[in-house]
């Protein structure tokens, strides 16, 4: 499943940083959703058959249907954030979350690439701590 709208996590305050990479041509990034970058350094969705490391979450969608590589910006933040992984315990903090899709997440690696480790687990849910 991939996101069909942009993505409001809770996240940690004062924990992030963010970078700014260039879209690739015809891709279009949700907001809040996971977010990767390609051999080229160009941003994908998590998920993308180009992706080669996932680096953190969209801060605003980024719409570059139609147009070329670089045409758009987007801001990946990295930070502490929470996600919606099922099946996760108290003896997972420290695991490693892979990510099939721009809002999908699990601990099973398979062929699928990290986003980040789970920082905690509280009443909300589940904290990743992206790489």
């Amino acid at each position: 499943m991939a996101a069909t709208d942009d993505i409001r996590s809770k996240r940690k305050p004062g924990l992030g940083r963010s970078y700014g990479y260039p879209v690739l041509a015809n891709v279009k990034i949700f907001g809040g959703s996971a977010v990767g970058i390609t051999a080229n350094r160009e941003a994908v969705p998590a998920g993308h058959v180009s992706a080669v490391k996932l680096i953190g979450f969209a801060e605003q969608r980024a719409d570059n249907t139609g147009g070329a590589t670089g045409d758009q910006v987007v801001n990946i933040e990295k930070d502490v954030r929470l996600i919606p992984l099922a099946g996760a315990t108290v003896a997972n903090i420290g695991a490693t979350v892979y990510a099939s899709a721009d809002d999908t997440f699990t601990l099973t690696a398979g062929s699928l690439l990290a986003i980040g480790t789970i920082d905690a687990i509280d009443a909300d849910g589940v904290w990743l701590k992206t790489l």
